[in-house]
């Protein structure tokens, strides 16, 4: 049973690292960085509009033309703007929105630094806190004592 298990698992990374021997879709690549301009949340790869339709020919026949990655991304960002890219540049417009998590993460890094308590102070009472739980506790036990009683 396990020979079995390592023989199937072998066969799978043997496929991963080997895989089909086809060249990867260009024109498929480049669908999947465009976003459909009606969807506006999927890429042109995924949308079924008649927009999208057209945008994957227009893709098709540029890739067929020879033309590079950069060059065809580049005609639609020159119709559409760099919206159309569903992961903008890191840069002008857009530079804000990459570093908004990293701000983000940074301010509540600070945060938790600065609302730990020392070691010395973790899990300690000072007398009046101690003074309250010693009351709560004697009323807890009173009740539990008077319902046992009932």
């Amino acid at each position: 049973m396990l020979g079995a298990i390592v023989a199937l698992l072998g066969v799978v990374v043997a496929g991963l690292v080997f895989g089909s021997g086809q060249p990867p879709d260009r024109a498929y690549e480049l669908e999947q960085r465009l976003r459909c301009p009606v969807c506006k949340s999927v890429s042109i790869a995924e949308s079924m509009s008649d927009t999208a339709v057209a945008m994957r020919a227009t893709v098709s026949e540029q890739v067929d033309a020879g033309r590079s990655d950069q060059e065809i991304v580049a005609y639609f960002t020159a119709r559409y703007g760099d919206w159309i890219l569903l992961d903008p540049p890191a840069g002008g417009d857009t530079l804000l929105l990459w570093l908004i998590p990293l701000g983000v993460a940074a301010v509540a890094g600070v945060v938790v630094l600065t609302r730990r308590r020392p070691a010395d102070e973790q899990g300690q009472l000072d007398d009046a806190d101690r003074q309250r739980v010693t009351e709560a506790v004697a009323g807890m036990r009173a009740t539990a004592e008077e319902e046992d009683r009932l």
